[in-house]
């Protein structure tokens, strides 16, 4: 174990690091700052900032940790079902994000696009899935973070809960949405960086046969040397659904499409999605399978991934994995927190209290958004572990909490008749009976309804599944029942500038291009 002082000199460093790089950008910037690049980061960022931004955005804590404990509990198939099961989203996304480009060329928000293409219910209740979308993962990370800080240092898990946001909320109050990206880009060279350490350290020290060879001594060898092992397939059934809901009904995501310039948008999910692949697959191998084949005694499931990293190369390997871990919660942290506040400034405040305000305002009323919910995220990730839920938990269970939007809102892109009762009655149903099947399922499956029998697999599908064939069956269906059509082209001039300019057209050959 490392010293407390290490942990608070590591987030230190980190934060002085990226908010002294912000602040030189801000310096050779040729333009003030506005709202309008303080939200979209001027729309013009390229295919390998873009790219660099989508791996390090959806690289959580949970993707070094969680990822980790399933190759620890489920053997080989683990790594792939983990890394597998949450790439597919990313690359799926490349669809819906050049739509949004096409029919929505000026939003700021999915929320914004909802807004007009479905009625004032719909965009409110697609806000509150939104908005627990981005708590629930911003919680994940920090007390991902916290987690690994305490199992490594010794600190107190509360004061680290309470310090990490503060390394990624004051350089993103400062730069908004180009200094998160810049970030990324830092962090996803480093993250690779140390990965390919971990990997040549371990193939060195141990090779591969004792690893398998321990593997095959274990009770448990029947289901943790093969791809058809069955809790590995329940856990990428559920890592498949729930991740969906994460990707599809996350700002940040949309934020990177909207960001982006038109000709980088499609690719740069593509590239980012099976580049992102490579991250979970490799380190749950060499940090989770081997810690299970050389039998590395372990405390939790949870702490799998910074154990055997200490196991592996001592305070040299603790160190490593608490800087990737940093840089996982920087980027996602900061990602998330630019969602939030892009979420509250264009579809509360804007849409709702302010519709006339200046563009000074706006820049205003975001920052301090961006440090109210940074200051706020590290009581919520103390919550959720002082009352006793693991990050195990919270991952498989968000796909049953959020994932009840994702439908309806594909649909309401790609989909001209899609109606306003069957995505509102769709994602709403979903998300009440997916709760319900997972707490039946609990309850007659394992005798009572309690945080470990809610946190069995079997549960966990069955509330999962339960809300994507709930809400994709009444969304279609309705749909098909009504049979009204939408014309797309009536948004293309709904939305305005946060500055008061004019956008320029869009060219329609480049957008059919890119959606093929």
């Amino acid at each position: 174990m490392l010293s407390s002082s290490v942990g608070y000199l590591l987030l230190l460093v980190f934060g002085v690091f990226f908010t002294g790089i912000t602040f030189f950008m801000q310096r050779r910037r040729k333009q003030a700052m506005t709202a309008e690049q303080y939200s979209t980061a001027g729309r013009s960022v390229g295919v390998g900032l873009t790219s660099a931004s989508i791996i390090a955005a959806w690289t959580w804590a949970a993707t070094l940790m969680m990822s980790s404990s399933t190759g620890y509990q489920y053997g080989i198939s683990g790594p792939y079902w983990y890394a597998a099961g949450a790439c597919i989203q990313v690359l799926l996304f490349a669809i819906v994000a050049i739509q949004l480009k096409r029919r929505a060329p000026n939003a700021h928000t999915f929320l914004e696009f909802i807004g007009q293409r479905f009625d004032k219910k719909n965009h409110r209740l697609i806000m509150v899935f939104a908005l627990m979308t981005n708590i629930l993962v911003t919680s994940m990370v920090i007390l991902g973070g916290a987690i690994a800080l305490n199992s490594l240092t010794g600190m107190n898990l509360f004061i680290a809960a309470f310090l990490i946001p503060l390394t990624f909320t004051i350089y993103t109050m400062i730069g908004g949405l180009k200094a998160s990206f810049v970030a990324d880009y830092f962090n996803t060279i480093m993250i690779f960086l140390i990965l390919t350490i971990f990997a040549v350290a371990i193939y060195v020290k141990f090779g591969t046969t004792p690893i398998y060879e321990g593997l095959q001594d274990l009770p448990s060898s029947t289901s943790m040397l093969t791809m058809a092992s069955i809790p590995g397939l329940f856990f990428g059934m559920i890592n498949i659904i729930g991740n969906f809901g994460a990707v599809f009904v996350d700002q940040a995501y949309w934020q990177r499409a909207i960001a982006s310039k038109d000709s980088a948008t499609s690719r740069a999910y593509i590239y980012g999605g099976i580049a992102w692949f490579s991250i979970p697959f490799a380190i749950a191998t060499f940090l989770g399978v081997s810690a299970a084949g050389l039998g590395v005694p372990i405390s939790t499931p949870d702490s799998v991934a910074p154990e055997m990293a200490s196991y592996l190369l001592g305070s040299v390997g603790s160190i490593l994995f608490l800087a990737m871990l940093f840089m996982a919660v920087m980027s996602t942290g900061a990602a998330e927190l630019t969602a939030i506040t892009n979420i509250v400034v264009t579809d509360i405040y804007r849409h709702s209290i302010n519709p006339k305000a200046s563009s000074q305002k706006l820049l205003n009323v975001s920052r301090k958004v961006t440090l109210s919910f940074g200051l706020m995220m590290g009581l919520l990730s103390i919550l959720l572990f002082y009352v006793g839920i693991s990050l195990g938990f919270v991952y498989m269970a968000m796909g049953i909490f959020v994932s009840g939007a994702v439908i309806p809102v594909t649909l309401g892109l790609l989909w001209k008749k899609a109606t306003n009762e069957g995505t509102f009655y769709g994602a709403l149903s979903g998300f009440i009976l997916g709760i319900t099947a997972w707490i039946t399922s609990a309850y007659v499956m394992f005798g009572e309804v309690s945080v470990g029998s809610l946190g069995q697999l079997e549960s966990m599908f069955f509330g999962n599944i339960t809300v994507f064939i709930v809400s994709g069956v009444i969304s279609v269906g309705h749909g098909l029942m009504a049979n009204q059509e939408f014309d797309f082209d009536t948004l293309k001039d709904k939305f305005k500038s946060f500055d008061d300019e004019e956008f320029e057209e869009k060219e329609e050959i480049r957008f059919e291009r890119a959606a093929r």
